[in-house]
């Protein structure tokens, strides 16, 4: 519960900080991706898509962790928790900033990534064979 505590925290900072997160970062995300395609990545990998994944990849561990943590019997609670959340990121910010949409598209690669992260975190914490038999294995 507290790694879910500190990652919903970090996430809430990047998602609802009033100005571009990556502000600083810009030209340094650009070299970093030019020096790759030049040595070998894909030109379809840019920017653009680096910040849309962006969206996905921070709600999919926020899901891992809110699903591991509410158990399997309690996942429908996580994922209706993580869709609130996705829209909530998406429109808070145009409460307190005069020149920011929510996007549609954002929205859906939250979603995209709340989805994903919550289908491993079901995954991940479902029980394993060796589990089950210890658990049905009387104890003397």
């Amino acid at each position: 519960m507290l790694v879910l505590g500190v990652y919903a925290t970090f996430g809430a900072i990047v998602a609802l900080v009033p100005r571009p997160i990556d502000e600083g970062l810009t030209p340094w995300l650009r070299g970093v991706l030019s020096f790759l395609r030049r040595h070998g990545l894909a030109g379809w990998i840019d920017y653009d898509l680096v910040e849309y994944a962006s969206h996905a990849v921070l709600f999919a561990p926020l899901a891992i962790l809110a699903v591991v943590a509410f158990g399997r019997r309690m996942a429908w609670l996580a994922v209706i928790l993580l869709l609130g959340a996705c829209a909530l990121v998406e429109a808070a910010p145009s409460w307190w900033m005069v020149d920011h949409d929510p996007s549609s598209a954002d929205l859906a690669l939250n979603v995209i990534g709340a989805i994903a992260g919550a289908v491993v975190g079901f995954w991940a914490a479902t029980p394993t064979d060796s589990a089950m038999r210890r658990s049905r294995v009387p104890t003397r």
